[in-house]
């Protein structure tokens, strides 16, 4: 059976273009979610198989610890403890979420760098054991990606996707976005993993992200990047506006660095995230944002006391859906330009208004 899956997969792929595939993913994931959405609203909480959020990647906080001090993130005012998870709570979390049938895991979720965490290869070792997680990966600077780290890197299989987060074609622009003065560290580091995944025939994937003020894309490592691209050896992916991490960071402090803010959206019922990306902090607890709740205002559980299963079909999480519903969205949510409607653009007006409406909490 799974070999037919297999060869169906391939078929798929061979048949069907990348961007129709991913239109057809992306439409999949919708309405699975308004399909879980409206179980969680009108399903009463003790029923014998309870609905639950179904998240699509498994967020996961190895540290929250980071290396740099990037302009366009909340870590430099973060004011929660630095933590880094005990390895045999995380084994435990990802077994009980691929229990649950999924197969995703992000290691960088809200905060922190990879390569401050001590345990890193014992999770990527223990990720890798896995055959039934799909695909897992990180956010990195690549400041701390030493040499001998990346040929361990390399060696692991095409599961494994790395994503450099990189601020500046040159010296003083790089430090004004990441906050260190590191932009010879960081333009080595990605250069010797691209190298050592060609030299070694890697199949982990890399991609380069870029936060840099649009149009100042040039020199030397720009090249390179664009021919490693042409390549086939990375991708490169770049962001055109920044978000305000739920309101903590303003649009002047963005100007100033060179970058475009992101426009505040409308808040139109619940935050999508809430259904598909709650994450597990570095001490256990379950924070129903994956992003950009820096401090974590929004706890709806605690792995150390409760199975993963429970969390994901419990009253917080239950309770937060109805708060975002009825309009009263908490603090981080409330001006969050990452926020993103449950509903897809096209259902406005009196249709999402007729779903809030059927899928209101059953009080039976």
């Amino acid at each position: 059976m799974a070999l037919l899956a297999d060869i169906a997969r391939a078929a798929w792929r061979a048949a069907v273009p990348a961007p129709v595939r991913a239109r057809v993913s992306d439409a999949r994931e919708r309405i699975a979610d308004l399909f879980d959405y409206a179980l969680m609203r009108s399903s009463p909480a003790d029923a014998s198989r309870p609905a639950r959020i179904r998240p699509h990647t498994l967020y996961i906080e190895g540290t929250n610890v980071c290396n740099a001090r990037c302009v366009f993130c909340a870590y430099p005012r973060m004011e929660r403890a630095k933590a880094t998870m005990p390895m045999e709570a995380f084994a435990s979390v990802v077994d009980q979420y691929l229990a649950l049938g999924h197969a995703e895991v992000d290691l960088t979720p809200i905060v922190g760098d990879p390569f401050a965490d001590r345990r890193l290869f014992e999770r990527l070792d223990f990720l890798a054991s896995r055959p039934a997680v799909r695909g897992f990966h990180f956010f990195t600077n690549a400041i701390l990606m030493k040499p001998e780290l990346i040929e361990r890197l390399t060696g692991y299989d095409g599961r494994f996707t790395i994503f450099c987060s990189f601020g500046g074609f040159d010296r003083a622009t790089y430090r004004r976005i990441m906050g260190v003065d590191k932009f010879e560290e960081a333009v080595a580091a990605i250069r010797g993993l691209i190298d050592a995944k060609a030299r070694k025939g890697s199949a982990i994937s890399i991609q380069v992200n870029l936060r840099v003020p649009k149009g100042s894309e040039s020199g030397e490592f720009w090249d390179y990047l664009l021919e490693k691209k042409s390549e086939g050896l990375i991708t490169v992916d770049a962001v055109d506006d920044f978000d305000n991490w739920g309101g903590d960071i303003s649009e002047p402090t963005l100007r100033q660095a060179g970058l475009v803010p992101k426009p505040p959206p409308v808040h139109r019922g619940p935050c999508r995230r809430l259904l598909t990306g709650p994450t597990v902090l570095a001490d256990g607890r379950v924070n129903a944002c994956c992003c950009r709740d820096v401090e974590a205002t929004l706890i709806i559980g605690d792995v150390n006391a409760q199975p993963l299963s429970e969390i994901l079909s419990g009253a917080p999480i239950r309770g937060l859906l109805e708060r975002h519903a009825r309009g009263d969205y908490p603090k981080a949510c409330r001006n969050c330009t990452r926020y993103e409607s449950i509903y897809p653009a096209w259902m406005h007006g009196w249709v999402w208004r007729l779903l809030e409406l059927l899928t209101r909490p059953f009080h039976g």
